[in-house]
């Protein structure tokens, strides 16, 4: 049996929720800018729509143009397992980023030589000619991002940032559960 009840003038479990979520974190129960994720999570978000908007000139997205430096500095084309792994990204992810890539004519998609079943990514002209663009533009980027800073202090922030990702990247399965 479930018990319904009304909050604040809300009518149904979902407004219910956003009431609690609004009041929660934007009236100040709970700040959300006291929490470090919140603030990475923001500066992802700034970041990304910053090399969307830098990249969109070339027909590009910020994921995109991850992938696209990551295939020029491999020593050996990658596959997409190796983009799987390196970014983070689900196979259906990858999977479309490589499907509409290839179909801009950016990249080319060929089976490995050793197993058929694997494919090998390869940049085309198009997909080399933009690299040089790609690293100029995350240059601009990261200057914006360090604008004001003193090299000690992003010394200091870099150091802050590697520590932060060993700290999280030490948690096993295991200990998420507890």
């Amino acid at each position: 049996m479930y018990v319904f009840f009304s909050v604040g003038g809300c009518n149904s479990v979902a407004q219910v929720l956003k009431y609690v979520a609004y009041n929660i974190f934007y009236k100040g129960v709970i700040k959300t800018e006291q929490y470090l994720g919140h603030s990475f999570k923001k500066l992802h978000f700034l970041m990304d729509q910053a090399m969307n908007r830098r990249l969109q000139q070339l027909d590009l997205t910020s994921a995109q143009g991850h992938i696209i430096g990551f295939v020029a500095h491999s020593p050996e084309p990658p596959c997409a397992r190796d983009l799987e792994s390196a970014f983070g990204l689900t196979h259906a992810t990858v999977s479309g980023l490589l499907s509409r890539m290839e179909s801009k004519g950016f990249i080319a998609l060929t089976p490995d030589p050793k197993d058929r079943r694997v494919k090998r990514i390869h940049l085309l002209d198009k997909g080399n000619a933009c690299c040089r663009e790609i690293c100029q533009r995350v240059r601009e980027t990261e200057q914006l991002l360090s604008d004001g800073f003193t090299e000690e202090e992003l010394a200091c922030f870099r150091g802050f940032l590697t520590r932060a990702i060993q700290n999280l990247s030490e948690i096993t399965p295991s200990d998420r559960e507890e």
